[in-house]
């Protein structure tokens, strides 16, 4: 089953019967020359390379972006990029040194052959034509590296916006992924001056003393400690010769931040004081070069799950997971407009913007099982509606697949669910295990209202709740709705779905009983939902001690109102 994240057979089989073809792609790929802005050699190969494999619907967009897209019909979409572009120029000798499987060869990593994996992974999808809940785009873009300024994934976002709901660029290595961006802002500023001569004009201002002057101040910005955020002069230029006093100078500046608050306080910092240093006498122009925005809000829920999804099936390709950076990369465009996105590299290498770049084509055919075993399961964590409310459960797979779940949840609760006869059990002296104890629970919960998170139709987590709700224990809150049993199969834990389950509930009872208190009880060693109930605002209201056995506390909760704040 997915659940497990292991690599199926039939990724393993298409792999082993390309390696062969992906291989050569990569040496063909990474011979031919491409710099950012002069893509032109790398789109046509790009492009003839589809058509060989039989996608005829292959094209170029107006900037050059190579495009296929998988059931273009489908309203929602998924999409994936590589950038056809390197750090080096057209003039760049390009030849690879091949010392057993270890490549060598300028750009060979970052990023031809994450654009092989991007290729080959389209193919299979063409291939196969696997079943998906939305239709998937596969770009080979423009303009990543230096002042491209994301020109190539730019222009699809603007183009795919309202359909899409997630992205993944492949980049950069196996060891890593990157759910985080970081946003960079980049100028060419310049001051001008009257200049003269060193000695005969002595005390006129000089424009490279001036920038100086400047490179200082900015170099005492106070940056957010709560942020990391950066600045940088990269290139400094200008003046005439050693007895002139210049006239002009410029110099490359940037900051750099995962936080687009602190970057925008950056810009601001920028503009005041090159503001503050104009007269008559220096000139300063700030001219924009660069912007990569940071992430703004995205849901969190599919943030984690993508971020799973990527981490768990890259780990089956090879053993290994890749632990999550950050990193400016494609992912900034969708990060910065709310679209949920994610960078991962497929093989082993380094070297990454020097001419010993080097690859471990080893790692070709784990990687390419991990590429389009995810192309084929990201979309389940971005496109797929989740979340069913019902009062009471009727249908027989639902309850089987509840049923299910708290077999599989049984021993995480304190008592077991099998020693129990309802969500409202409260005499824990004597519990012991039912032959049936699991069945009596499911037929208590059924008849309550449910909040259910699927994943391709099948139930992988549920919320139960009762509405007017009276206990001893609660007798300062009564008619309250009663929260009795939250269940998260163990694969889809840590992603954010309890919170979901949560907001859901509470969303169904203002609905259903607007103005009713929100009530539950846990027990005191259950740290991670204490955690976020006190994250969701959620007030302890009693404690019951050694309740459920020495050192185990019973606890009631109730959600707090306004002036309970």
């Amino acid at each position: 089953m997915r659940k497990k994240w292991e690599i199926e057979d039939e990724y393993r089989k298409f792999c082993r019967n390309n390696k062969e073809l992906a291989l050569q792609t990569l040496r063909e790929l990474t011979l031919t020359p491409t710099e950012t802005g002069k893509e032109e050699q790398r789109i046509a190969y790009c492009v003839e390379w589809m058509k060989r494999q039989g996608m005829e619907s292959v094209h170029t967009d107006e900037l050059g972006n190579v495009i296929w897209e998988y059931r273009p019909e489908q309203e929602k979409k998924v999409l994936y990029t590589a950038h056809l572009d390197t750090v080096f120029s057209l003039e760049e000798p390009l030849e690879i040194k091949e010392d057993g499987m270890i490549w060598r060869c300028p750009g060979i990593t970052d990023d031809t052959v994450n654009v092989v994996m991007l290729l080959m992974a389209a193919k299979y999808v063409h291939e196969t034509e696997p079943e998906l809940p939305c239709g998937l785009i596969f770009a080979a873009d423009l303009g990543e590296e230096g002042l491209g300024n994301l020109c190539g994934v730019r222009a699809l976002v603007d183009h795919y916006e309202e359909n899409l709901c997630g992205m993944a660029a492949f980049d950069l290595y196996r060891d890593k992924m990157y759910p985080i961006c970081i946003g960079s802002v980049r100028y060419r500023i310049s001051a001008k001056t009257k200049g003269g001569h060193s000695f005969l004009n002595f005390g006129r201002k000089n424009a490279i003393a001036e920038l100086a002057g400047l490179i200082g101040e900015l170099y005492r910005f106070q940056t957010d400690a709560a942020s990391h955020t950066t600045y940088n002069v990269g290139k400094i230029e200008g003046g005439t010769s050693v007895n002139t006093i210049a006239q002009d100078a410029s110099m490359l500046f940037e900051f750099r931040s995962e936080d687009y608050r602190s970057l925008e306080a950056c810009e601001t910092y920028l503009e005041e004081t090159i503001a503050a240093r104009q007269s008559e006498e220096v000139q300063y122009s700030c001219e924009l070069v660069g912007k990569r925005p940071c992430a703004r809000e995205t849901d969190p829920v599919q943030m984690a799950r993508m971020t799973r999804c990527a981490q768990k099936t890259l780990k089956a390709a090879d053993g290994e997971e890749p632990v999550c950076s950050e990193a400016s990369t494609d992912c900034n465009i969708p990060l910065s407009r709310h679209i949920p996105a994610i960078c991962v590299g497929f093989c082993r290498g380094g070297g990454a913007h020097t001419r010993e770049e080097w690859l471990d084509a080893a790692s070709v055919e784990d990687g390419m099982c991990a590429a389009a075993a995810l192309v084929c399961r990201l979309p389940w964590m971005c496109c797929e509606s989740r979340i069913v409310v019902r009062d009471g459960i009727e249908d027989q797979k639902e309850r089987e697949e509840i049923r299910q779940l708290l077999e599989l949840c049984d021993q995480d609760f304190v008592p077991p669910l099998s020693h129990r006869n309802s969500t409202s059990q409260t005499n824990w002296a004597e519990t012991e295990e039912k032959t049936d104890g699991i069945a009596e629970y499911l037929e208590n919960i059924c008849s309550q209202h449910v909040v259910l998170w699927k994943e391709e139709g099948v139930v992988r987590a549920f919320m139960t709740w009762k509405d007017h709700f009276n206990c001893e224990n609660l007798e300062a809150y009564p008619d309250s709705c009663y929260l009795t049993t939250l269940c998260v199969w163990p694969d889809y834990r840590g992603q954010g779905i309890s919170e979901v389950m949560y907001a859901e509930a509470e969303k169904d009872i203002a609905a259903k009983f607007p103005g009713s208190r929100i009530t539950l009880r846990t027990w005191s060693t259950n740290g991670a939902q204490e955690h976020i109930l006190d994250k969701l605002g959620y007030g302890l209201v009693r404690r019951l001690k050694d309740d459920r056995g020495e050192g185990i506390d019973t606890v009631y909760f109730v959600k707090k109102e306004e002036n309970d704040r």
